[in-house]
This record gives structure tokens, sequence and C-alpha cells, in this order.
């Protein structure tokens, strides 16, 4: 019976090293959002109001660095950049980069919210004609037609 009881124990302990490990990678993030979560400085008086999913961050580097440093690792669906800012499109997820003080600050934020908030900038640019959504007409029997 002992035999039994040690197969058992070796089953359990492999059971949750494997649970550890998910949760390890799975809490780590994957993208961009995780890259720069895992890699730039949270700054969460920075995130910008109104919007539950931005998350701001900062770096001492100036944004042409860390946009290449960021697209070096996710390459983004398209990009955008002006004056005020380096703007990064993802398929779920938007990244913004603009100067602040000598270095930069990072927003991650939802794509549709990006594009709705910086449409004046990015324009037509991501690939949308209007801003995302505005012309949507399949909201049901009657609504906007």
């Amino acid at each position: 019976m002992k035999p039994r009881l040690w197969f058992v124990l070796a089953g359990a302990c492999a059971l949750l090293a494997l649970i550890i490990g998910l949760v390890v990678v799975l809490s780590s993030g994957t993208g961009p959002r995780g890259y720069v979560g895992n890699h730039y400085q949270r700054a969460a008086q920075l995130d910008l109001r109104g919007d539950d999913d931005n998350r701001a961050y900062t770096s001492p580097l100036p944004p042409s660095t860390v946009s290449r440093d960021i697209t070096a690792k996710w390459k983004p669906v398209s990009q955008f950049a002006d004056g005020s800012g380096i703007y990064l499109r993802y398929s779920d997820d938007a990244v913004v980069i603009q100067p602040r003080d000598l270095g930069s600050v990072i927003h991650v934020m939802d794509v549709d919210h990006a594009h709705r908030r910086y449409y004046s900038r990015v324009g037509s640019s991501w690939g949308w004609g209007s801003a995302h959504g505005e012309d949507f007409r399949g909201r049901g029997p009657g609504a906007g037609k």
C-alpha cells in the first residue's frame, strides 16, 4: 500500500507545480500590454481619466527609443508619429508614447478607446476612415437609418 501512497503524493506535487507554473506565466502578461508593464515604471497618477483600461508608465528615455524597444519585441499592426508622440496600434491594445520632461510617458489602453481619443492625431492612418464605430449601422431596427 505504501508505493501507491507515493504515487498519489507525486501526482499531487506535479499538479501543484503545474498550477504554480500556469499562475506565473499568466500573471506575467503577454503582448505589448504585458511587455510595457514588465519593463517600464508604473505611474498610476498619470492614468487618463474616464478610461478604466488605461495604464500609464514612465521612462527616462525619449519616445523614439521607447518605441524602438517596444516594436522590436511586439510588431504593431500600424503606427503613426508626429510632434505630439508615437502611436502604436495592436489588435486589441494601443500604446501611446509621448514626451514628458526629459523622458516619456507611455499609455497602454484599449485600441478602440485610443482611436476615439486620438482620432484628431492618427486620423485614418490606423486603417479606419472615421472615428472607429461612428459609421456602424447595425444597432438594431430603425437605429441610425
